[in-house]
C-alpha cells in the first residue's frame, strides 16, 4: 500500500466513530422519499466540518446535498456519491444510512491527501433513490455536468465490484368505452374491460418468445363498478423490464402499439401514463470495478462474482453510468438480502460501522489510482466510450 493509501486509511479510522455516529443516527430517524431534511441536515453539518463547500437543494431537490474540495490544482473532478432515503415501511434496510456514511468517509479519506495530487474530489447526498428517481431528477437539472469520474458504494450481504439491474419504465394503462345494463341493454355498451382482458392474453402468449431478454408484469388496477354494468372506463398498470435498456424501449413501444390496436379492434379509446421515472440499466466501467476490487483485496475484504442470489432490482445510479464513467459496487455488512428484517438489523448493527472504514478507504483508494496516474483515467474513459457506442439507442 503506497503511502497516499496508507493515510488516507488512518485518516478514515480517525472519522470512524463520526461516520458511525452518523450512520446510526440516520437508522434511528428513518426518512423517505424527498422528505430526508434529518439527513440532509446531518451530512452537510459533517461534511463542512471537513472543510468542504457545501450546498443543499441542489438539482431541483430540497434534501439533495453537494460538498465541493478543490485543491487548485489541475485534474479530474472525482465524485462520491452517497443515499440516504430510507425503505417505506421498512426503515433502512437498504442500508443507505452506511452508504451515506462511506460517502463521506471517501470525500475525506481522499481530501486528506488531494491537495498532493491536484483535482477535485465531490460528495454527493441523493434523495429519494426508493423509487423517486431522485438522480435522474438531480441528472435532468444539471447537477452532475461537472462529474469526471463517480462511485456509489451499496451496502450487502457480500462484497462485490461488478453489478447489474434491470432497465425498467412503469405505465398505466386506460381504455373506454360506453357504460349500459349489461342484463337488459348489452348492445349498447362497449366494454372497457375486453381490452384489458385481451392485452393480459397477449402478453402471457409472449413469454416464451421473451425468455429471459424482458419481462412485461402487470395487475388490472380497474376492471369495472358493478358486475352488472359493462364498464366505460377500465385500467391496469404494468413494469416492463430488461437487462438491455435498448431492447426494454422496444418493449415499451411494442407494448404501446398492442394497446392501440386492441383499442381499434373493440372500439374503444386508449390512452397511457408513465407512473414513475425510468431507471436505466447499470453500466459499470470494468477499468474502475478492477481498480477497486484491488484496493478491496488490500483492505482484507473478499471479492465475490455478482449473482441473482444477492437480488436484482433497479436503481438511479444506472442513469448516471450511461452519462459519465462510473460504478456501483456492494460492500458486505451482514447477512440477509436487502429489504428484509434480517439486513435491516445488520445496518443497525456493529457490522455496519465495519463497512463504512472499508468501504470508504477503498473508494478513495480508487480515486488515488485514478490522480496518481493519467494513463488510468485514459483507460476509464475509453471503456466509457466503447460502453456508449456499442448500448446507445
Amino acid at each position: 500500500m503506497d503511502e497516499y493509501k496508507e493515510r488516507i486509511r488512518r485518516r478514515v479510522d480517525e472519522i470512524l466513530p463520526e461516520l458511525s455516529d452518523l450512520s446510526d443516527s440516520l437508522w434511528h430517524n428513518p426518512e423517505y422519499n424527498f422528505k430526508e431534511y434529518f439527513a440532509c441536515k446531518s451530512m452537510s453539518a459533517l461534511l463542512e466540518k471537513y472543510g468542504f463547500e457545501v450546498e443543499t437543494g441542489i438539482g431541483g431537490i430540497e434534501t439533495s446535498v453537494k460538498a465541493v474540495y478543490d485543491s487548485g490544482k489541475p485534474g479530474p473532478n472525482i465524485c462520491m456519491f452517497g443515499e440516504f432515503d430510507a425503505v417505506p415501511g421498512m426503515g433502512h434496510s437498504c442500508g443507505h444510512n452506511i452508504m451515506c456514511a462511506i460517502s463521506i468517509g471517501a470525500g475525506e479519506g481522499l481530501h486528506a491527501v488531494i491537495d498532493e495530487l491536484g483535482g477535485k474530489v465531490t460528495v454527493y447526498g441523493c434523495p429519494a433513490e426508493e423509487g423517486g428517481g431522485g438522480k435522474i431528477i438531480m441528472q435532468e437539472n444539471g447537477a452532475f455536468k461537472d462529474v469526471d469520474v463517480g462511485m456509489l458504494l451499496h451496502s450487502s450481504c457480500d462484497t462485490v465490484v461488478n453489478d447489474f439491474s434491470y432497465s425498467k419504465t412503469d405505465l398505466r394503462v386506460h381504455f373506454y368505452g360506453k357504460k349500459s345494463h349489461a342484463a337488459t341493454f348489452p348492445e349498447e355498451g362497449i366494454s372497457a374491460l375486453t381490452p384489458i382482458l385481451e392485452l393480459f392474453n397477449i402478453i402471457n402468449s409472449m413469454r416464451l418468445e421473451l425468455a429471459d431478454r424482458g419481462k412485461i408484469l402487470g395487475i388490472i388496477r380497474d376492471g369495472g363498478e358493478e358486475a352488472i354494468f359493462i364498464p366505460d372506463h377500465c385500467s391496469a398498470e404494468f413494469t416492463i423490464r430488461s437487462f438491455d435498456m435498448k431492447f426494454k424501449w422496444e418493449l415499451v413501444e411494442r407494448f404501446l402499439k398492442i394497446c392501440e390496436h386492441l383499442a381499434q379492434i373493440t372500439n374503444t379509446r386508449f390512452e397511457y401514463e408513465y407512473i414513475a421515472l425510468s431507471y436505466e440499466d447499470i453500466r459499470n466501467n470494468p477499468v474502475m470495478e478492477d481498480l477497486l476490487a484491488k484496493n478491496f483485496t488490500a483492505l482484507g475484504e473478499t471479492v465475490k462474482p455478482r449473482d441473482k442470489e444477492m437480488g436484482v432490482g433497479c436503481t438511479d445510479m444506472g442513469n448516471l453510468t450511461h452519462e459519465f464513467p462510473g460504478l456501483q459496487s456492494y460492500v458486505r455488512v451482514g447477512p440477509g438480502r436487502a429489504h428484509s428484517p434480517e439486513f435491516l438489523a445488520s445496518t443497525g448493527s456493529p457490522e455496519g460501522h465495519k463497512a463504512i472504514a472499508v468501504g470508504a478507504a477503498a473508494m478513495a483508494m480508487t480515486a488515488v489510482d485514478i490522480l496518481e496516474d493519467p494513463a488510468v483515467l485514459e483507460r476509464i474513459r475509453k471503456a466509457f466510450a466503447e460502453m456508449k457506442s456499442k448500448y446507445e439507442r
